[in-house]
């Protein structure tokens, strides 16, 4: 497989896990690039470790869920969804 090809698309979709684990990785990116300065970013990115499948902490899943059912529920009513 190419690099090219590895590329995601806008219209590939993956499952919900596959997304939360994606938010994980992105935002572990973000605080090691910040020089893993945010308390706040750690706690979210500890809380957020998949362990057997699941997020190490429950409330974390839960609101993930909460956030997908609003991304998907404003794409029928909505073009964007706009966060903070």
């Amino acid at each position: 497989m190419t690099e090219t090809n590895a590329e995601p698309k806008p219209s590939d979709s993956i499952t919900v896990i596959e997304a939360f684990d994606a938010m994980r990785i992105f935002l572990a990116t973000v605080w090691r690039r910040q020089g893993k300065a945010s308390e706040d970013l750690a706690l979210i990115v500890g809380g957020a470790r998949l362990a057997d499948g699941a997020p190490v902490d429950p409330a974390i899943w839960h609101d993930w869920l909460v956030a997908v059912h609003a991304c998907k529920a404003a794409q029928t009513t909505l073009p964007s969804v706009e966060c903070c």
